[in-house]
Order: structure tokens, then sequence, then C-alpha cells
């Protein structure tokens, strides 16, 4: 882990992924050991599986760190290890496998665009990565989209790159039912219209663009409408200065950030995931497919792997208010296809998008590694 322990977030996902693999692995013999570089809390993803957490700096920033990584790795007879978001290659990774590493694998969960090398920078990334041990033995990318990244910018080997898409377990209605939902947190009627976002608020994720978009749908909608904006970041403050100079101010709720996000916007007529750079296979789109949502997103990076466009969502170019606005129009005026476009998402996702299947695809690909 490059957190500490119950950092929360998305990271959550990935120590439970962790959690997942490691009961699986111990029925094959296989002890997990997951890293962390600082350990308060016991981490809450964890418990109750065959992970055991340990404290170790694994960035391979330094020379005590490297050291201490090695001395980890012989103490404790490390064979694989597996890396999330870090470097697909590196001159460290020799000094991991002479200190007994069989094979790397590195997770790529990685959002955002990359420049792909030319002229000279490529020749020299081509010969660097072709030295004997610094390449990471298996890239597992999130979506088509980083795979291809991995490819051309990475210069990885297609054969050292596997796509595995994240997975959600499935959610089934009455699992929430009990549970609070959005209109009862902010007191709002049974017939007000909701169009729901949950995100961090950081520039990439497009959530003041969303903000303009609805100004504009403000202008032309009937309806009872509010926007609802769950999250918390960097940007809260501009984006509730910006909020404040528009004239539908009022409808816009921004609550900051609530736990369990997601299931508070399971009741949402619409949800939007308005992201202007390239995000790589994002989670906020996941459960809310999962929930059975009409979703509206931005075609960006590993997304349109998700939604298939007017038929388990609508898509729409990053960056643009007009067209953002005119697919909220378009949903908010028409329940029977907010209903249809949030079946096939739930569909869409219990058949191709279950962690299951992550899980069985991951346990497949390295045993392959493994055996090689």
């Amino acid at each position: 882990m490059t957190f500490p322990a119950n950092t929360g977030f998305a990271w959550d996902f990935i120590e439970r992924l962790y959690a997942r693999m490691a009961d699986q692995l111990a029925k094959r013999g296989v002890r997990t050991l997951v890293a962390y570089p600082a350990i308060g809390d016991t981490p809450r993803t964890l418990a109750g599986s065959a992970a055991i957490p340990v404290v170790l700096d694994t960035q391979l920033q330094t020379w005590s760190g490297r050291a201490s990584m090695m001395k980890f790795i012989r103490r404790e007879n490390v064979q694989v290890v597996y890396f999330t978001d870090r470097w697909l290659w590196s001159v460290w990774y020799r000094f991991l496998r002479f200190a007994g590493v069989r094979k790397i694998i590195v997770h790529d969960h990685i959002s955002g665009a990359r420049t792909v090398p030319t002229g000279i920078r490529r020749a020299i990334k081509s010969a660097a990565i072709k030295l004997p041990g610094v390449a990471a033995d298996l890239v597992v990318a999130v979506s088509d989209y980083v795979a291809e990244r991995d490819r051309a910018v990475a210069l990885l080997a297609p054969e050292r790159i596997r796509r595995i898409w994240n997975g959600l377990d499935p959610i089934p209605t009455s699992s929430e039912q009990d549970l609070p939902d959005i209109r009862g947190v902010l007191q709002l009627s049974p017939d007000t219209v909701v169009i729901g976002c949950a995100s961090r608020a950081t520039p990439e994720k497009g959530v003041a663009v969303l903000f303009n978009a609805f100004e504009e749908l403000g202008h032309t909608s009937a309806e009872p409408l509010v926007l609802v904006y769950i999250g918390t970041g960097p940007e809260m403050n501009k984006l509730a200065d910006l909020r404040n100079t528009l004239a539908c101010r009022d409808r816009i709720h921004m609550p900051g950030y609530l736990p369990g996000a997601a299931s508070l916007l399971r009741t949402a007529n619409v949800c939007v995931i308005p992201s202007v750079w390239q995000d790589a296979l994002p989670l906020a789109v996941l459960e809310m497919m999962a929930r059975g949502r009409a979703l509206v997103a931005t075609s960006v990076g590993g997304v349109p792997e998700m939604i298939e466009d007017r038929v388990s969502g609508l898509l729409v170019p990053p960056n643009d208010v007009d067209a953002l606005s005119i697919a909220l129009e378009t949903l908010v005026a028409a329940p029977h296809l907010q209903d249809r476009l949030g079946r096939a998402a739930r569909e869409r996702a219990s058949r191709l998008f279950t962690a299951d299947r992550q899980i069985a695809e991951m346990l497949d690909t390295f045993q392959e590694v493994f055996s090689s």
C-alpha cells in the first residue's frame, strides 16, 4: 500500500481485493502479507481475512527503505511482490529479485493520459526496459484503455499485460432498503427529482462543469429539481464560490463528505460522473451501475468499456457543458428512459463487473505467471 491503513476512498476497494485474494491464496498454502507505510488502528478492510498487515516502507525511494525491504524479503521468504499503482519497470526491481523475489506484479489503476515517448527518449526507454529484471513480470491493467497506455507509453511487451476489469459484489435492492437515502438525509420531498454526484473535489473530477450544466438545465426544466454533490477535497471552496454565483444556487446541495455516498444516492433519479480526465475504470460508475441507476458519464478512459451509450447510460464529451446539460434534460424529462437505462446498467454490471469474476481472472493469471 502507498497509503496508511484506513485511509478510505478507493483504497478501501483495493484493500478488500487484497483480503479476498489472501483468502483464496491461503487455500493453496500461500501466505499474504499486506505492507503499509503506517498502521494506527487495525486495518478494517482486512478484518477476518487471511491477510496479515505489516508496517514496511515499500516505496524504494531511499537507500534505507530499499535495505529494509530487502531484509524483510529475506526474513519472510517473500516469493512474489504485488504492487498497486507503482512503476511498471524500475532498476530497483533487480534489487528485490537479488533478495529472493521470483515474480513482480503491478496492478495499474492509475487514471490520466501519458505522453508517448518518441525519438531518443523512446530509444533509451526501450533499451532500459529490456534489461534483465527491471520490468514487472505482469501488469494487471484495469481497463483496455490502461492496457493500451501501458503498451504505448511504458513500452511493455503485450504478453506482460493482462486486462482485468474491477468488480463489485451484486447489491440486492433489499440489502439497502432500511438504510437512509439522500432524500431523507436532506429532508427533500418524495417528488423532488434528484441528480446526484459523488466524487473527490478535485479539478479532474469535473464537478464545476456539472454545476454549470445544471445552471443551464435549471432554466429549462419545469420539474422540482435539485443537484446533490457529495464529496470533499481541495476544490471545495472554489466549488462553493462557483455555486454562489449561479441563479440555481439554492437547488445545489453540498453536504460534504458522507459515508456510504453510493448507497445514499441509490434513489437518485440520475447519477453523473463528469470527469474531465482519463479515468482508468471509475468505481463511482460501477457503484451506480450495480444499483441500477440511470447514468450520465463522460466518454473518457475506461468509461466507454463500462457504459454502452444509450443502452446502459448516456455518454457525453468531457468538459462540454452544453452536451452534459442536454443529456441531463433528456433523462429528467423521461422517467421511462431512466428505468430502462438503470435496468440495463444493473444487468451489465452483474454480468461483466463482479468481484467473483475479477478474483477468478486474477488467480488464473497469477497461476500462469507463477508457473512460467
